[in-house]
């Protein structure tokens, strides 16, 4: 793949090739496990999202499938109401089936009908309003009183707008992304609904802060009744921001894997659960090659598994270090991550920097640096912090 594909993060990210590359550390793993009705029903919540409005039985295959999905899932009630964020689900009581049931076994106990005149002269509950039908409106047809109908009548979309004055939030991102990636901060299971003003999540492996939380609404739905809600303020990590309800916002953290961001550790340290797995370096050269000291800003990123010291030690040597001694600027201490995964997702996000000139080493061989980048620091720390907090999501 060429390097001109990759201008952003999000195209690595995107890329249908990474997932061989994504090979996570080998320390043991939990697996999760994902209802497959519970996420056929996020995707048919969305479709209805997308298309504010519900699917009908058409001709459109498409849509088709998804109209035929929700009558069957709406069968589960009981299962999937946890994550009904726009009340698609029908809810029986079945208390009125048993107690039509009873009704009619108490009324017509001990009688036998041998004719339908006998049927239509009896008195019974069935036909206590037989006399009263004029039309197919009449309460014969009147099956209110066994089923609870709910019109669909969804809860206004929580729609997000792109932010005008993002800059601050984007601060405060790229600071998340950077106590990831140290170990300062780290990514917890979400729990209890528990969402708090200024605190960061996960959702759908994006970084979201919650700015504020309104008053409580009072809001009606078929398995709650009457209840409290509020709406969020969330602030996206793509830009954009939203006002979506709380037990929404947290359904949807439930049902897709939704993770807290911990309060920064001041005093950190390994636990018997952490796999170290090297560091990533940024090294400068001291290379006195006019094609290089003319360059500004010129940095060498890379990882190892060993003391960086003991790495570099011989870089005037190194076709890697340019044959001219180096100079560490930066080292990152990484857990728990590959370290395939990580170099080639930085150096896939870095491609378009790559230096481009031949240096011709004291052997006369020529050769082309690969790893060496024109950029600031402070947009190679970026990239890298980015990259490490969003491996870390997937894990």
């Amino acid at each position: 793949m060429s390097k001109e594909e990759f201008r952003t993060i999000e195209d690595i990210f995107n890329d249908p090739g990474l997932d061989k590359i994504l090979m996570l550390s080998k320390k043991k793993k939990h697996h999760v496990i994902v209802d497959p009705d519970v996420r056929s029903f996020q995707e048919i919540q969305d479709w209805v999202k997308n298309h504010g409005r519900l699917p009908k039985k058409v001709t459109e295959l498409g849509e088709r499938r998804i109209f035929s999905r929700l009558k069957g899932l709406q069968k589960k009630y009981d299962k999937l109401h946890p994550y009904d964020e726009l009340g698609l689900l029908i809810a029986e009581d079945s208390s009125k089936y048993d107690d039509l049931k009873k009704e009619v076994q108490e009324d017509s106990e001990g009688k036998t009908f041998s004719s339908l005149e006998d049927v239509l002269n009896d008195d019974s509950i069935l036909f206590s309003n037989v006399d009263k039908i004029k039309d197919e409106k009449s309460c014969f047809f009147d099956t209110k009183k066994v089923t609870k109908k709910q019109k669909f009548k969804p809860e206004k979309v929580a729609k997000r707008h792109k932010i005008q004055d993002f800059e601050e939030y984007n601060k405060l991102f790229k600071n998340i992304q950077a106590d990831l990636a140290s170990g300062r901060r780290q990514i917890r299971p979400f729990k209890n609904y528990d969402i708090q003003v200024h605190r960061f999540y996960l959702l759908n492996r994006q970084l979201i802060y919650i700015e504020s939380i309104g008053d409580q609404i009072e809001k009606v739905n078929n398995y709650q009744g009457k209840h409290k809600d509020a709406r969020v303020h969330v602030i996206y990590e793509n830009g954009t921001e939203g006002r979506p309800l709380y037990l929404g916002l947290g359904a949807s953290l439930y049902g897709r894997g939704g993770r807290v961001i911990s309060e920064p550790m001041e005093n950190f340290s390994l636990t018997n659960d952490d796999l170290f797995t090297g560091y990533i370096y940024i090294l400068k050269s001291k290379s006195k090659d006019l094609q290089l000291t003319s360059i500004k800003s010129l940095y060498k990123v890379g990882f190892t598994t060993n003391d960086i010291q003991k790495r570099i030690s011989n870089a005037e040597n190194e076709s890697t270090y340019l044959y001219a001694p180096v100079e560490v600027v930066e080292e990152i201490q990484v857990l728990n991550l590959s370290a395939e995964a990580l170099e080639t997702a930085i150096h896939h996000s870095l491609s378009p920097y790559q230096l481009d000139v031949d240096i011709t080493g004291p052997n006369g061989k020529v050769i082309k640096p690969r790893e060496w980048f024109v950029v600031s620091l402070g947009k190679i720390e970026d990239i890298v912090n980015e990259i490490v907090a969003k491996l870390q999501a997937v894990q």
